[in-house]
């Protein structure tokens, strides 16, 4: 059984015990162990972790940053002692060495919880087939078109891939953007879902469903799962237009017995797994934005490759053609990509924040009650 100490609150004594002996006093002056304050249970089950971490001394930390200073050609001899003085006062002062310990340890904490990029990988158990909401005609407001993150992605895009497309930067920049809806008295609870429809809106015109998914909400687990509206008749049709590319998996979507996408809260953050038609797995893989992440990652070694002085790409009887010249086109062709696949993550981390504004709101729409204005008001 796991022991704990403590000292007797009456007359400093040390007391041991453990879970089966909860009610034994102090053996020099009686004092019964359960008058104990809690707060010393805690001390003493968590003092003993917190010794066992090595944290730097402050003379450690001030002795390597005189060292520092003392390598540069800058500074005065006499402006070194004024440092070196202000050092001392510093971190003679336990509670700026706590300051200077805690907030990076805090920082950290705060991004690990709000905004963490690993977990361990996970897909949820789903209904083996999603009912259908019925159509009412009525929708509520989520997202009134621009917000600061679609602002910012939308600035992004056009910045790089936008301005092909556009007359001018501006004109790309100030385009129309969707407004997000979704239609509350539409509602299906089945099981721990609640499943609406959704639609959208652009410029004056009515809310529109076309290619629009219906959305399922799981509050308690924190999931929104999307699935298709076309049923198996629009499936056909596209099978029929494609039919190399549309498979079973793309039917099961059809069918509703799988979701063409799902997103679950984590911290503040949105992760996404989708289906047969995308190529994110978040979920699955315990990585954020895990997809976009391997592509640089295969950028950077292919350019890392192909940066050797023996690279050649041409097999054996082909040898002669990797020139110098070859080699330069190869390198340089090899940085451009990596540069588009960065430029695509960074892109994707916008796209992210801007969709979490609609799946937030949708979220809290449903789950926390949030009060949102309904279409036309």
């Amino acid at each position: 059984m796991p022991k704990y100490s403590i000292k007797c609150s009456r007359c400093g004594a040390p007391i041991q015990w453990n879970n089966s002996t909860l009610n034994v006093s102090c053996e020099y002056c009686g004092q019964p162990v359960n008058q104990f304050k809690k707060e010393d249970n805690f001390k003493n089950k968590f003092g003993s972790f917190f010794k066992k971490i090595s944290f730097p001394s402050k003379e450690k930390i001030q002795g390597k940053f005189k060292v520092l200073i003392s390598k540069q050609n800058i500074l005065s001899e006499s402006q070194l002692q004024l440092i070196g003085k202000n050092l001392n006062i510093f971190f003679g002062n336990k509670r700026n060495l706590a300051l200077l310990i805690g907030l990076p340890i805090g920082f950290y904490s705060y991004l690990k919880i709000n905004y963490p990029i690993t977990a361990k990988p996970f897909y949820p158990d789903l209904p083996y087939k999603m009912p259908t909401p019925e159509s009412t005609g009525n929708f509520w407001l989520l997202v009134d078109g621009k917000t600061r993150e679609s602002i910012r992605s939308t600035k992004y895009w056009c910045s790089i891939w936008g301005k092909n497309q556009y007359d001018s930067l501006s004109e790309c920049i100030n385009r129309e953007e969707y407004k997000k809806y979704y239609s509350k008295d539409s509602e299906v609870k089945f099981e721990d879902w609640r499943v609406f429809q959704m639609g959208q809106r652009k410029d004056k015109s009515f809310v529109s469903r076309e290619g629009i998914f219906d959305a399922a909400v799981n509050c308690k687990k924190g999931l929104i799962a999307y699935y298709r509206t076309g049923g198996l008749f629009e499936f056909s049709q596209q099978k029929s237009k494609f039919p190399t590319i549309f498979d079973e998996e793309h039917k099961s979507e059809y069918e509703r017995k799988k979701p063409a996408m799902i997103v679950r809260k984590m911290g503040k953050l949105w992760w996404k797994t989708e289906g047969a038609d995308g190529v994110s797995t978040d979920l699955e893989d315990g990585i954020y934005i895990s997809w976009h992440k391997k592509q640089v990652k295969e950028a950077k070694e292919r350019l890392k490759r192909v940066s050797q002085k023996d690279y050649c790409g041409y097999r054996e009887g082909f040898k002669h053609k990797c020139t110098n010249k070859y080699r330069l086109e190869t390198i340089n062709s090899s940085k451009e990509w990596l540069k588009s696949k960065k430029e695509s993550l960074k892109l994707q981390r916008f796209w992210r924040l801007e969709n979490g504004v609609g799946y937030s709101q949708l979220h809290k729409a449903v789950c926390k009650n949030l009060k949102t204005k309904k279409f036309p008001g």
